[in-house]
């Protein structure tokens, strides 16, 4: 792994860190997909990673290409202890809206991971209490 990824990834790193260094074993990175476009579901991604892991490339999605994306995934499934994904379809968004469907489908991704997590990193939302009573 080239230097200047290396150094990339332990910058993305140092939340994660201050969980590990605290004790805590496993820490749940959620993000989504699908808030912006005008139709189509809302998919929630939950995942927890070794604490030691490195995988190059690894970024929000949308500042890489589908191809990368893809490679990603198999990797990020093959070295992952647990994940979970939530889906709203856009029914239920119509019904709840775009907020409560993602906070809907961050509770599903939760839920669906084997191992549950001792502290959850949600991307770009904030004042998500409503994951406490699922762990």
């Amino acid at each position: 792994m080239k230097e200047k990824e290396e150094q990339r990834l332990l910058k993305l790193k140092e939340i994660d860190k201050e969980f590990f260094d605290m004790g805590m074993k496993f820490v749940c990175g959620i993000d989504e997909a699908g808030r912006g476009p005008l139709a189509g579901p809302v998919v929630v991604a939950a995942v927890i990673l070794p604490k030691d892991s490195m995988i190059e490339g690894i970024n929000d999605s949308k500042k890489i290409s589908e191809n990368k994306r893809e490679k990603l995934y198999d990797i990020i499934l093959e070295e992952a202890i647990s994940y979970g994904i939530g889906i709203i379809y856009q029914d239920e968004i119509d019904e709840i809206n775009i907020l409560q469907a993602t906070k809907k489908g961050l509770h599903e991704a939760v839920e669906n991971l084997k191992t549950k997590p001792n502290v959850i990193l949600v991307d770009a939302l904030t004042g998500i209490d409503t994951l406490r009573n699922t762990i």
